[in-house]
């Protein structure tokens, strides 16, 4: 925000999101009005800026070793919605979650244009999903293992489909678990109202770990056919 700007008191934003989104499960959308909710409630690794360029999100830094072996640092203070800490586990059990052909996610192959190790057979039902090339270090490294060199690896991590979900949210609930009740979000706003083929609100996550910077505190998306 410019210096010397003085902002309104009330800091919300109402936009037109075309239709209703099918979901709000980052391994289940598929459409444009799903990815721009999602893009709200849910931080990869990565982000794109500004510019539309890959920055970092909830990992702070990384390398790579050939461009076969991705390194990710997270953020200690990269939080969900309920103030528990986002691991590198959750990143883990996030993209095994994706790959599982019982997921059933539209974007599975999205891992696939990565290479990562094993991930044509675990989609084929030929191994187990705990077989993928990804592992934590420890709670704040993540490791990513391909198969074969890829430069653009890191470009592909701004997608929504590799955003981290929470586990123990999606456990408990299943299908239940987007809904305004049970779900937990790590991205810059949370879900607090979704009437179906009217409006979804969201408003501001202060958990989240850049929410200093964050200046809209409420936004409500209409689904609105032109």
């Amino acid at each position: 925000m410019p210096a010397g700007v003085q902002l309104a008191e009330k800091q919300t934003l109402v936009r037109n999101n075309g239709s209703e989104v099918q979901s709000l499960d980052p391994h289940k959308i598929e459409g444009v009005p799903e990815s721009n909710i999602n893009r709200d409630l849910f931080e990869g690794l990565l982000i794109s800026d500004v510019d539309g360029k890959p920055s970092p999100g909830v990992a702070e830094k990384w390398e790579n070793k050939d461009f076969k072996v991705w390194t990710f640092h997270l953020r200690k203070d990269a939080k969900w919605s309920d103030g528990t800490p986002v691991t590198a586990q959750d990143f883990v059990y996030s993209w095994q979650r994706l790959a599982n052909p019982n997921t059933a996610s539209p974007y599975a192959s999205y891992l696939q244009y990565g290479h990562i190790v094993n991930i044509d057979d675990i989609i084929a039902g030929k191994k187990p999903i705990t077989d993928l090339g990804v592992k934590a270090l420890d709670d704040h490294t993540f490791e990513v293992t391909l198969s074969e060199p890829v430069p653009y690896f890191y470009k592909l991590l701004v997608h929504s489909s590799v955003s981290p979900v929470p586990r123990a949210a999606v456990e408990k609930f299943g299908e239940k678990w987007t809904q305004p009740a049970n779900i937990v979000t790590n991205g810059a706003y949370k879900l607090k109202d979704w009437v179906v083929n009217e409006r979804i609100v969201l408003e501001r996550n202060t958990n989240y770990w850049d929410n200093a910077k964050t200046v809209i505190n409420q936004v409500t998306y209409l689904f609105l056919l032109k």
